[in-house]
């Protein structure tokens, strides 16, 4: 079988999907018969969903891609055994279906404030516990000193240390947790997304709450997506209204935000050159080490619940 895991729109636009794995392994010196098996037949074999789908037989569920060349596009495509594409041009009429509101409707948030973002303490300063990032996807524990200022303990941007906050968006348990994030770098106010792991959490970094919060405001009004806030405007937007994971937009625009949404970070200075990989990741528990959740900041290792302020 093939898998092909963590596209994204460039990948894609560069590589192909499956399709890609099929061209490398025939290049790679397998057989094309077995190459084309592998991402078709032999996957719903496996997982014994043969009887109905990957193959092409009486009774079975036919999608079909009719090639002169594998090395080309296909000549003709089949979806439910008719005809839909011929010679690069689409020849039936599309069936327009309307997303039911269960999966429309997944950002279950009440209208964030400021307060949603404060973090506790009567202290002047205190020894915060931080998510220190080492790549756009590993992290790993660190500590700073940070300034209270109204018993709120403030981000600094001096020590490129920033708010970042995890929110049930999914369940409407209102439930969410706020710590600290090491290595961002960028010149923002915030940078939200509901498209993360495991839980499918709303994650809001930022260097602002107010910031913070109009940009977890315009993903709970727009029912998902990823938003980047500077000095009070919205500065790029790439909407997945479908789950908060999936995009309703055309590719071509779905490319173009979603490029924009990466550019803008690191032309305001994000250290990393795939920035919308950080919430992504950010509640990750399958991987080392720091990781944050609506339910709390975990040490994956030592299986423990973290408090932002050592």
């Amino acid at each position: 079988m093939f898998c092909s895991d963590g596209l994204d729109p460039l990948d894609i636009t560069e590589y192909g999907h499956i399709d890609h794995c099929v061209r490398e392994a025939i290049r790679l010196g397998m057989d094309k018969i077995d190459a084309v098996s592998c991402a078709s037949k032999t996957t719903f074999d496996y997982y014994n969903m043969g009887k109905d789908l990957g193959g092409i037989a009486p009774g079975k569920l036919a999608d079909m891609l009719v090639f002169d060349d594998l090395e080309q596009k296909p000549r003709r495509v089949f979806v439910g055994g008719k005809l839909v594409a011929s010679n690069g041009s689409i020849v039936t009429k599309i069936r327009k279906d309307v997303l039911p509101s269960w999966i429309t409707k997944t950002v279950k948030l009440k209208p964030m404030s400021e307060k949603n973002f404060v973090i506790s303490s009567k202290n002047q300063t205190v020894t915060a516990n931080v998510i220190e990032m080492d790549t756009e996807i590993i992290t790993k524990l660190s500590t700073a000193d940070l300034s209270v200022r109204d018993e709120n303990v403030m981000p600094s941007m001096d020590k490129d240390i920033w708010k970042v906050a995890a929110f049930d968006r999914t369940y409407g348990s209102g439930k969410g947790v706020v710590g600290f994030l090491k290595n961002f770098g960028a010149n923002i106010g915030a940078f939200a997304s509901t498209w993360s792991f495991h839980e499918n959490d709303l994650i809001v970094i930022g260097s602002s709450e107010k910031e913070m919060a109009q940009a977890a405001n315009h993903l709970i009004k727009s029912q998902g997506g990823m938003v980047i806030v500077k000095e009070g405007k919205v500065i790029s937007f790439l909407p997945l209204q479908v789950g908060g994971i999936v995009s309703k937009n055309p590719f071509e625009d779905v490319l173009y935000r979603f490029t924009g949404i990466n550019q803008t970070l690191r032309d305001n200075g994000c250290k990393f050159q795939r920035p919308h990989l950080m919430p992504l990741f950010l509640p990750f528990l399958a991987l080392p080490s720091i990781r944050i959740l609506h339910s709390g900041i975990i040490d994956v290792k030592k299986r423990s619940v973290i408090s932002p302020i050592a």
